[in-house]
């Protein structure tokens, strides 16, 4: 499986200063400006559509420039269902949902939920963040002691002392000194299957298991001390958030999701039918042996397991799925990127990356906050993605400096 079928999902950071900070540090926050009020108008649903094109839009407010670009996006990469949801100060300004009617098996309404990929962190972070608050965790405890499980798998493997050092904080900043950008390029994310088979399971491994097989994988760096884009780092962190808070992890997001004014943030089943609202279908050329059904030689498509990841298991670290109004409404209180509150006056963005997802979430100096989720992520240049988002930035918000390059 190549590198660019199993990429996850990244941070990103909208300045100059930010980006050259490793690990998610903000630009010095200034104070906010305000979009001029008449770049949006409010409207009755529906929204027209674009003139010419094949793409229905349904919504509240109105912003030609930016569904423009959004149709002209659909068209020329064939994605069937999008939205884009938009805050200013706080107070939307426009939800529009957009169908590619010719080719789309379901309709989107802006209630539809979509998978969110890596966006999913953000609401694990949400979660850790009101634990902390609580007093329910510190994030200086060591994470595997914490959790009560420090026995590797197999049993006779040998575990780095420094493993056991690992703390919550570490993983939350994704410092936990295992690298899946150094030799050996493993990410246990994208290794279910092998996993379940490795230790003789005929069913999909199970979280602890998943854990305990990761333990003895050899460190990179020192915990603590590189950053490193970790999806492990937040599927245990989901863990901390069931143990934590003395419910499921489903459960207490539901409950963060109440605390904002939603109702509708739910793990996305690998497979089987979809989630009530949820968009019909993943699209994804890309098919592989099952991280669900370990046992069978059928080919599924990557969206469905095919990748080597299930999303059950992968949890607090990618399954959840929500609509573009809840991520507005998740951004209004909470740090996208991060452990906190907001931070007035700075750039926060998360994307989210995987097959059938792409996702966008930023929060910018202005004031301005938005949301982007499509169920696709095949374009012709990967840069695409990230092309779509400076324009619509651009129009959030004329100052600010575009983003260069996909982040890696």
């Amino acid at each position: 499986m190549s590198p660019s079928r199993i990429t996850f999902g990244f941070f990103v950071i909208a300045t100059t200063a930010a980006l050259a900070a490793c690990g998610g540090h903000s630009a010095t926050p200034t104070a906010p400006t305000l979009v001029e009020p008449a770049v949006f108008s409010r409207q009755a649903v529906p929204a027209p559509a674009v003139t010419g094109t094949p793409i229905a839009i349904v919504g509240t407010g109105s912003n030609p420039t930016l569904d423009n670009d959004v149709v002209a996006f659909m068209v020329a990469h064939h994605v069937r269902n999008a939205e884009l949801a938009v805050s200013n100060n706080g107070t939307a300004v426009l939800s529009h949902a957009y169908t590619y009617t010719s080719i789309a098996p379901s309709t989107t309404t802006t209630q539809t939920i979509m998978r969110l990929a890596s966006i999913t962190k953000a609401w694990t972070s949400a979660a850790l963040y009101n634990l902390i608050l609580a007093n329910k965790i510190s994030t200086s405890t060591p994470i595997f002691k914490y959790l009560g499980i420090t026995k590797p798998l197999p049993t006779t493997a040998t575990v780095d002392p420094r493993v056991y050092t690992i703390t919550i904080q570490n993983m939350i900043d994704h410092e936990s000194g295992w690298d899946d950008g150094v030799s050996p390029y493993y990410d246990p994310t994208f290794n279910m299957r092998q996993e379940a088979l490795a230790v003789g399971l005929t069913h999909e491994i199970g979280l602890t298991d998943y854990v305990r097989y990761q333990l003895p994988q050899p460190l990179q760096e020192a915990p603590g001390t590189t950053y490193a884009y970790c999806n492990f780092c937040y599927t245990v962190l989901g863990m901390v958030v069931a143990k934590a808070s003395g419910m499921s992890y489903d459960a207490y997001i539901a409950q963060v999701a109440a605390g904002v004014g939603v109702n509708n943030v739910l793990s996305s089943p690998t497979v089987g039918a979809r989630l009530p609202n949820e968009v019909a279908k993943y699209y994804s050329p890309y098919t592989g042996l099952s991280a669900v059904y370990v046992t069978s030689s059928k080919l599924y498509g990557d969206p469905y397991g095919g990748d080597d990841m299930a999303l059950e298991v992968a949890q607090g670290a990618s399954a959840l799925a929500t609509n573009a109004e809840s991520m507005l409404a998740l951004m209004n209180k909470y740090l996208i990127w991060g452990v906190g509150p907001p931070q007035p006056g700075a750039d926060w963005a998360r994307s989210g990356s995987m097959e059938g997802t792409s996702t966008w979430a930023e929060q910018m100096p202005n004031g301005m906050n938005y949301a982007f989720l499509i169920n696709t992520r095949q374009f012709s240049n990967p840069n695409t993605f990230t092309d779509l988002q400076n324009k619509i930035r651009q129009v959030l918000d004329p100052g600010i400096p575009p983003f260069l390059k996909t982040p890696p």
